[in-house]
């Protein structure tokens, strides 16, 4: 997942990846969730809200494929450094 950060708001977001139906579905609908908002507000964002994006009941092994583009965003926004998106425009 790739997010273009300006004036502390996500201004752009997309992702790449291989997967299962779910969890491009979840990937895709999380990046349009996501544009606009601030960090904070990303920040803020949880496994009810990705599910409710998706709108439909999961099982245990696909709620874990539903919520891999959440991990891997919250893994990149709290592993970001301050000033990082400003190096790489």
């Amino acid at each position: 997942m790739d997010l273009k950060i300006k004036d502390g708001r996500v201004d752009d977001v997309r992702f790449s990846g291989s997967g299962c139906s779910i969890s491009r579905a979840a990937a895709s609908m999380l990046t349009d969730e996501i544009r606009g908002k601030t960090l904070e507000e990303v920040k803020a964002l949880n496994r009810d809200d990705v599910l409710e994006l998706l709108g439909i009941e999961l099982g245990p092994v696909r709620l874990k494929c539903a919520l891999l583009a959440l991990k891997t965003l919250k893994v990149g926004i709290y592993g970001s450094r301050p000033g990082k998106e400003e190096d790489e425009g």
